[in-house]
């Protein structure tokens, strides 16, 4: 099983090291963490893998004592929304998200829809599993399972947030993932012409996988877009906490845009805030967030870290640039369909087209996240003061080094051997040069990209 615990959940190829054995000790495993006979909600995705899983897993719960409400489909905000609404003390979500269809996972989360991290849940339950502890546990008496199902309660939230009738024409890419599960429902509910793509539930992902943060796989989305003419199109990823957004000229908007543009709504509407971002995210937000009087928090990359510190600062709102977007109207946590829907209450207040309303925020030019693979990440992290001298250096995750007219971000990624880059510019040709300098100094170094 090593390996299968990473920084904020449970994940592997199915049938290796996570199998239906090792997800029954860690249900039981997660019920014994949570204490004395907690109450569990369980949701789960659209694998083929996902049924058996998730039978498993409520199985260990409750033969540690845990009551459990068995959702069955749904999205991980779905499972969320279950857990801060109903009181639970804990939730559990089988999903490899946005993994190709042979991976599968388990997402947690204590009381309120907190995630666990690695050092705070996943470290223990880990411990439990591998030792034995939770195989040998026994508790008197086993808890109960019930059924119910959370969809109607959820998108009755999604409606009571969207203001006003504006009926809009977009596109959805759900990537045969479990946005699917909603969507048809949510049009439903609403005046809206909706043009889908990829809405069936197919975790064998015959189209695209269900990320968006690769935008080849927005192609698709921002053809449909442009040829139909629409208001705006958004993809969401394979359990709908992500999305992306394309604006009614077919551009992908990058998420940390979408962010400064839904904190600026939030400050304006709600008053001065913190507003928590990734420290991969552009000077664009810390600069709307400053004019409006909010003060912008910079967060280690991470669902979990960023949900803690919005949290901790009881800001409006945070966002990251792989497209989670958090709300403090949904108990801090991520919602992909809450996102969209804010975004549809800014169009329908300011009246004009979302390229319209982003393009004053496109003031610096980014490279995107680029790749490197090396055995050598700590040793690099460590030498960057070195050879980029002259900075303001911020390492609360990785290291981000400031100078007046570009700034550079390089972290090892949380799920994968990566060095993961990314540089911003005031200008196309500093842009330029910066990148080539980074790389030919980690090339030099035995680097390679991904």
């Amino acid at each position: 099983m090593a390996g299968i615990f990473k920084a904020y959940d449970v994940r592997s190829v199915f049938g290796q090291d996570l199998n239906n054995d090792v997800g029954y000790q860690i249900g039981k495993a997660f019920a014994m963490y949570l204490g004395s006979n907690p109450k569990i909600v369980c949701a789960r995705d659209g694998r083929v893998h996902s049924p058996g899983l998730q039978a498993a897993f409520i199985r260990g719960a409750q033969d540690a004592g845990a009551d459990v409400t068995d959702m069955g489909l749904a999205t991980s905000p779905s499972c969320y929304f279950a857990c801060f609404t109903d009181h639970f003390d804990g939730a559990a979500v089988i999903t490899a998200s946005h993994n190709s269809g042979e991976y599968n996972g388990i997402k947690m989360t204590r009381e309120k829809a907190i995630p666990l991290t690695y050092e705070k849940g996943m470290k223990q339950i880990e411990e439990m599993v591998n030792s034995g502890q939770a195989a040998a546990y026994q508790c008197d008496q086993p808890g109960t399972i019930t059924q119910k199902d959370y969809k109607p309660a959820y998108l009755d939230f999604l409606f009571g947030k969207l203001e006003g009738e504006h009926p809009f024409h977009y596109a959805v890419d759900c990537g045969n993932g479990m946005g699917g599960h909603l969507i048809e429902d949510f049009q439903a509910g609403t005046h809206h012409r909706v043009e889908p793509l990829y809405w069936d539930l197919d975790f064998t992902f015959p189209n695209h996988l269900a990320n968006p943060l690769d935008f080849r796989n927005l192609e698709d989305l921002r053809q449909k877009v442009v040829t139909e003419k629409l208001d705006f199109g958004v993809a969401f990823d394979g359990d709908a906490d992500r999305c992306f957004f394309v604006d009614d000229q077919g551009e992908v908007i990058p998420a940390d845009i979408l962010t400064t543009l839904l904190a600026k709504q939030f400050l304006t509407k709600r008053g001065p805030s913190p507003i928590v971002y990734d420290v991969r995210s552009s000077r664009v937000v810390a600069e709307e967030v400053t004019k409006l009087g909010g003060t912008p928090i910079l967060c280690r990359v991470g669902h979990s870290f960023m949900k803690a510190e919005l949290r901790k600062s009881n800001g409006h709102f945070g966002g990251e640039l792989a497209g989670h977007f958090y709300f403090k109207d949904f108990s801090f946590a991520d919602s992909a369909f809450l996102t969209m829907v804010e975004v549809m209450n800014i169009l329908t207040e300011k009246k004009e087209p979302l390229s319209k309303l982003i393009a004053p925020l496109k003031r610096y030019v980014p490279s995107g996240e680029v790749n490197f693979e090396t055995t050598k990440a700590d040793q690099l992290l460590q030498e960057c003061p070195s050879k980029f001298p002259g900075g303001e250096v911020l390492t609360i995750d990785g290291i981000r080094i400031d100078f007046p007219d570009w700034w550079f971000c390089l972290r090892k990624s949380n799920t994968e051997p990566l060095l993961r880059l990314v540089v911003e510019a005031t200008q196309q040709e500093k842009l330029d040069s910066a990148l080539e300098a980074i790389k030919k100094w980690l090339f030099s170094e035995g680097a390679t990209i991904h």
